[in-house]
């Protein structure tokens, strides 16, 4: 069967109260935080939901057949991500990825002011810059440069054979 599932936590404001606890000198942008997420996909039911006892005897209620994100977006302070993907799932095989049906599929990433916002929470003192480096080698690792400055994009693929892939890269 087909379902969906949308949540929107949308324009996120706090007062400049509690800015002021962890970040007395307004470094960070200051607006609305957003988390969106916009799922859809096919799911096989392996009992019946109403059913106390079934529910009791099953390990699993179901099998998630297909899924595909339509929308998935986080914006906080000055930085964001947003992705899209469709994947399969192969129910059969749960050993290529540790008791997880395997996925087919890919989604796109696309993240907009992470390095500016890793330069702001050093400056701050809230993150060390061993962190900050560590993080910044990880998108490196995983993203390209976007097509405006401070932006990074990504591919991340699960391919037939069991392995992860990004931007074309085997990381698994």
């Amino acid at each position: 069967q087909g379902f969906a599932f949308g949540i929107t936590l949308g324009d996120f404001l706090m007062s400049d109260m509690i800015w002021s606890i962890f970040d007395p000198t307004a470094q960070l942008p200051r607006d609305p935080a957003t988390i969106k997420l916009d799922l859809t996909g096919q799911a096989k039911l392996l009992f019946d939901l109403m059913d106390p006892e079934a529910a009791a005897a099953a390990d699993v209620p179901g099998e998630l057949q297909a899924l595909t994100v339509n929308k998935l977006l986080v914006s906080a302070v000055g930085a964001s991500i947003e992705g899209n993907g469709d994947f399969i799932f192969d129910n059969t095989d749960t050993t290529t990825y540790d008791g997880m049906p395997k996925p087919v599929g890919a989604v796109n990433l696309a993240v907009a002011g992470a390095n500016g916002l890793l330069d702001k929470l050093v400056a701050m003192g809230l993150l060390p810059e061993e962190q900050a480096m560590g993080g910044r080698m990880m998108m490196g690792l995983f993203a390209v440069p976007g097509d405006a400055p401070d932006t990074l994009k990504s591919t991340i693929e699960f391919n037939e054979a069991g392995q992860i892939l990004a931007n074309g890269q085997r990381i698994k």
